[in-house]
């Protein structure tokens, strides 16, 4: 199976998607094709071995419109980016001027029809209407193809409606010279309706903006270190992993990387929605597409292209916007009737008319008013509409839905399940407590003698002594002699001081002498989660040193937000039932399985899934993705493993909690958009329908409520973008 993504002019609806997707369905050896209404694009799945490109372009064609292939690698969709602008702002123009066009027509058949006399006015009016025919093309390059095809859409009712109009009246002008003709209400569904089709394109302009800007975020050019001392310009596409690059203050850095000269503070919120600048050192990563402070730095490339997390960012939101959620797939299957059941309504209302004794272009006109009435353009834009803008607020607050499913179904979340290490905590251990009561050595010199020989170790807490000294400006020394003692503890000697840190099974291997008071601060640490250790010197405890964990930030702020939303909260970790049960305590949550295995995690989601929770798991390692996948959404920290970021339905960048409870309320606040948007398409088309078929409308109207209809769920949804999460 090869992938393609295609470039698609003439999607102005959501009814042009549904279009476009069911004609690519049916064709032999194409797997799969879903169409970005905002970005007006296709990605589309197929055999190479029974389809070409052209093939599959043709279909497309068919369907009326135009396709062409996005070339280029991933990490040009900037300059990609910049071709669809300009073709959009053609498109815009295009629009306008038919817009115009059709209002300049309809006005002078109004002037014919009410103000000048002339003794042809009704073969000028024809003539106008021929132009009126051409501004609306698109309704009947469309609609009517779509029919022949069994596939009748929105299109379809527009241009049987105004075409009827049209030939009817036409007939009477050449053929007969008698009876109404209905031009005016022609040129009337036609403004009116490009008028709608005209703000819609501008409204879903906006609502795509969020990933315009995502892909305006990259810069355009590097400046390359050549031979350690000079720079050299190159674009973008031209870094390669391992250049080094200079970043000047107040830049964009070009690539993901680290940082291996200098310091500063970042303007990371672009990407991960945090608004506190992020201070980074040499060592730290660094993000492309992020702002560099006030000093210049040097950089190493380490992902260039489609590897970066703004390329990763942007192809999120891109596959969430394409996909369809539950609720849209139900509301295409009532559309595709719905404008069927509005075909056999118009002609019932035809001939009912005429059973009535009316004239048959007064039958006619009350047919007209039906089809227009009736156009479900709103019930199309319902759903998508408020999906793109969704997936966009998402993705600007550092929230990154992979798929429209995971956003519908995040609201109807009754339980969150957290891995503890590096989700809840930060998965990296400090140096929390030191309790020295030693009259012969003080704290500072405590640690100088700790950190100088975990320094030297491969010890699994070293991390934790070498951020202390990093932080405190400890003097380190050498150490000799540095053994890890299995099981116990570590030993060795630093300034010609014999020295041990370790657990209790050491002090009494060593026999060492042990005040009752380190005891108890030994015992209260390990309560509380911790892990301590004791120093030893000379035989003697001097001190107990606690490392952890320790809790993130927003950590408890997110539990206790979710608990007062009535969700329940669980952590599900591989660690010591009391270390987990004392984190558990400090953040407030309420349940806890501790000491399970990988594949334990599963069982346990599944079994809180079996007693009725609709479960979201979040979790940030490569054990934590097979209970992202079976939870009914996972959630991945974006600080995590790539396994989990690739398993799991929704991203939160930053890593940070408090974004998974937003993610929620983002939710809630898409999905009561969609339902406000379905319930005034419903509404709307309930009360038309009859008005229209009992002839208390008439076509003009018709044609300016319908565009109404559609312009208004557009606006509601962009409300969005604003709404509080």
């Amino acid at each position: 199976m090869k992938n393609i993504q295609l470039q698609i002019k003439g999607i102005h609806c959501a009814s042009c998607v549904n279009n476009i997707e069911k004609s690519l369905g049916k064709k032999d050896g194409i797997a799969k094709g879903v169409v970005n209404f905002a970005l007006e694009q296709a990605n589309v799945e197929y055999d190479e071995n029974v389809l070409s490109e052209t093939d599959v372009i043709k279909v497309i064609t068919k369907a009326g419109y135009t396709a062409e292939v996005i070339s280029g690698e991933k990490h040009k969709d900037s300059k990609k980016h910049d071709h669809t602008s300009t073709d959009n702002n053609k498109e815009s123009k295009d629009r306008i001027i038919k817009l115009v066009l059709a209002f300049v027509l309809t006005a002078l058949i109004l002037l014919l029809a009410f103000a000048i006399d002339f003794a042809k006015e009704k073969t000028i009016m024809l003539v106008l209407s021929i132009g009126l025919l051409y501004a609306g093309r698109e309704f009947y390059k469309v609609g009517i193809p779509s029919l022949f095809r069994g596939q009748p859409n929105m299109d379809t009712l527009v241009a049987l409606g105004a075409g009827t109009a049209f030939l009817y009246s036409a007939y009477i002008v050449l053929f007969t010279s008698q009876g109404e003709t209905y031009f005016m209400d022609v040129g009337f569904i036609t403004t009116f309706i490009l008028l709608g089709r005209y703000l819609e394109a501008r409204a879903k302009g906006k609502a795509s903006e969020a990933i315009k800007k995502l892909l305006q975020l990259a810069p355009k050019i590097a400046h390359k270190v050549i031979d350690g001392k000079q720079t050299e310009d190159i674009d973008l596409d031209k870094v390669q992993i391992g250049d080094k690059l200079l970043v000047k203050p107040g830049e964009k850095i070009p690539v993901d990387g680290v940082m291996v000269d200098g310091g500063v503070s970042i303007d990371e919120s672009m990407v991960t929605g945090e608004s506190l600048p992020v201070e980074k050192t040499v060592g730290d990563k660094v993000i492309g597409a992020t702002l560099n402070g006030s000093q210049v730095f040097i950089m190493q490339a380490e992902k260039i292209g489609a590897d970066t997390v703004l390329a990763q960012i942007i192809k999120m939101v891109q596959d969430a916007q394409m996909s369809k959620a539950p609720i849209q797939k139900l509301v295409d299957t009532i559309s595709k009737y719905f404008v069927w059941g509005v075909l056999i309504i118009a002609l019932g209302t035809f001939f009912g008319w005429l059973g009535a004794g009316v004239a048959p272009g007064e039958a006619l006109f009350y047919t007209v008013t039906v089809l227009v009435i009736a156009c479900p353009c709103a019930l199309g834009l319902a759903t998508p509409i408020s999906i793109v803008v969704g997936t966009g607020r998402g993705a600007k607050l550092g929230i990154l839905i992979k798929n429209s499913e995971a956003l519908e179904k995040m609201h109807k979340v009754t339980a969150v399940v957290f891995d503890k290490t590096g989700t809840l905590t930060k998965g990296k251990p400090v140096v929390t407590d030191i309790n020295t009561i030693s009259h012969t050595l003080k704290t500072t010199e405590v640690m100088e003698l700790a950190c100088s020989l975990e320094t030297n170790s491969e010890h699994a807490l070293a991390t934790a002594f070498a951020k202390y000294a990093k932080d405190n400006n400890v003097s380190l020394s050498d150490a000799q002699n540095v053994q890890a003692i299995k099981g116990k503890g570590l030993e060795g000697t630093v300034n010609n001081n014999k020295i041990y840190l370790g657990n209790e099974t050491l002090v009494k291997d060593l026999k060492a002498e042990l005040n009752p008071v380190y005891k108890v601060a030994f015992e209260d640490y390990a309560k509380q989660g911790k892990t301590p250790i004791y120093f030893i010197k000379d035989k003697n405890v001097v001190a107990v040193i606690a490392v952890a964990d320790v809790i993130k930030e927003n950590s408890k702020q997110a539990i206790s937000k979710l608990q007062k939303q009535k969700i329940h909260t669980f952590m599900l970790t591989g660690d010591h039932k009391d270390t987990a049960e004392a984190i558990a305590k400090q953040l407030g949550i309420e349940n806890v399985i501790a000491q399970v295995l990988p594949e334990e995690k599963v069982a346990k989601i599944k079994e809180l899934q079996a007693k009725g929770e609709f479960v979201a798991m979040v979790g940030d390692g490569i054990n934590d993705a097979p209970a992202l996948a079976v939870a009914d959404v996972g959630i991945a920290m974006g600080t995590g493993t790539d396994v989990a970021v690739e398993t799991g339905d929704i991203v939160l960048v930053k890593g940070d909690l408090e974004k998974a409870v937003e993610a929620i309320n983002l939710s809630k606040a898409t999905l009561r958009t969609i339902k406000q948007n379905l319930f005034w398409a419903f509404i709307y088309n309930s009360i038309g329908i009859p008005f229209a078929v009992l002839g208390f409308l008439n076509p003009a109207i018709s044609a300016m409520a319908m565009s109404f209809s559609s312009v208004s769920v557009v606006l509601n949804a962009l409300r969005l973008k604003k709404a509080k999460i």
